[in-house]
């Protein structure tokens, strides 16, 4: 299993402290922007799969928040993005996902 990390930052909150590695590419290019008001991540599922394996971010509105799920190698996380500007933050969640190598839908 990969290392997770903890995730210092006055943008993040929830319960859960602990982001992989995937998500946490993002969510630290999303805590830089003026754009995010908070990023709120989720428990982490994971499932039996090979590593090495895709690194996927899907991408859902929410009524009050962004949705991404996002899957690194056997982990599954959900990270809620809460902002006033919906769609700049998710051309931005894009822009980032694709520079990194990332797929996104």
């Amino acid at each position: 299993m990969q290392k997770t990390k903890k995730i210092p930052n006055k943008k993040f909150g929830g319960k859960h402290t602990t982001i992989i590695p995937v998500a946490k590419r993002i969510t630290n290019i999303l805590a830089k922007s003026e754009l995010v008001k908070k990023i709120s991540p989720g428990i982490i599922k994971s499932y039996r799969g090979k590593s090495g394996g895709r690194k996927h971010i899907k991408i859902l509105d929410d009524e009050s928040s962004i949705l991404i799920k996002v899957t690194d190698n056997s982990n599954n996380q959900q990270v809620r993005i809460y902002t006033n500007d919906s769609e700049a933050v998710k051309a931005l969640i894009i822009k980032k996902s694709e520079e990194k190598g990332f797929t996104t839908s």
